[in-house]
């Protein structure tokens, strides 16, 4: 499938990069700017990896003040990761980092309540409010679940994703997928989101193992529908069309 060779420049203002080459111009640009976007894929797939790349050059690139929210992973741990992955100046004061620990100290009823997403949507608000955060990454929905206790899980995700479009700013979140199922979350939170990018694991020949990112669905934006290789190389995360299989 093919895509407008114009289009990346028409709607640079519109959107933000996922700074993936070779992603970009295949999404009209990159990702339309308020809308939350889900990022799928197996354990080892990369998702977290890419997730701060983005912020971190959104940041570094753009000036964007960015916000990532780690449920699972610590801070030094992330830290850790985007030196391994070349990004250096991990204390740029417009990338924000802040793990579950930070989130407990500043909310003292979080455990007793153990209602995440409320206390999540209070934190973005102020710090929307207070600090001009304008792209977030939530790391994952899939933590999240296993720490909250959901009467009606669908209902309340409808109600968080419509909070997270409304807040105005773009939203990454992350989801695990299990398996060989494509059902991107728990709860099919990719009937929810504004566009959904799918990674996965894919066996070539007898020995090698790729990874595949796919990109399902992105509204408002010409896209390519087709399965893409994505490599990590010279402290860049590239994707190029399927190497032979």
């Amino acid at each position: 499938m093919g895509i407008a060779l114009g289009t990346s420049e028409k709607n640079a203002g519109e959107r933000l990069k996922t700074y993936v080459e070779g992603l970009d111009e295949r999404i009209s640009g990159g990702i339309r700017k308020g809308h939350a976007i889900l990022l799928a894929g197996p354990p080892g797939a990369m998702k977290s990896s890419i997730a701060l790349n983005m912020a971190y050059n959104n940041a570094k690139k753009d000036g964007l003040k960015t916000l990532y929210i780690s449920v699972e992973e610590g801070r030094e741990s992330l830290t850790t990761s985007m030196k391994n992955l070349g990004m250096t100046d991990v204390e740029d004061p417009r990338m924000l980092i802040v793990d579950l620990g930070r989130l407990r100290m500043e909310h003292p009823d979080a455990d007793a309540g153990r209602d995440w997403f409320k206390i999540i949507k209070e934190y973005l608000r102020k710090k929307v409010d207070t600090e001009g955060i304008r792209l977030v990454i939530i790391d994952s929905l899939t933590a999240i679940y296993a720490l909250t206790d959901l009467e009606n899980p669908r209902q309340e995700l409808f109600h968080f994703f419509t909070f997270l479009k409304r807040l105005g700013v773009t939203t990454i979140l992350i989801s695990e997928t299990h398996g060989g199922k494509q059902d991107f979350g728990t709860n099919n939170e990719n009937y929810l989101a504004d566009g959904t990018i799918l990674l996965k694991f894919v066996d070539v020949g007898e020995t090698d193992v790729q990874l595949r990112l796919r990109v399902v669905k992105m509204r408002h934006t010409k896209i390519y529908h087709g399965d893409l290789t994505l490599l990590f190389r010279n402290g860049q995360f590239i994707v190029t069309t399927p190497i032979t299989e």
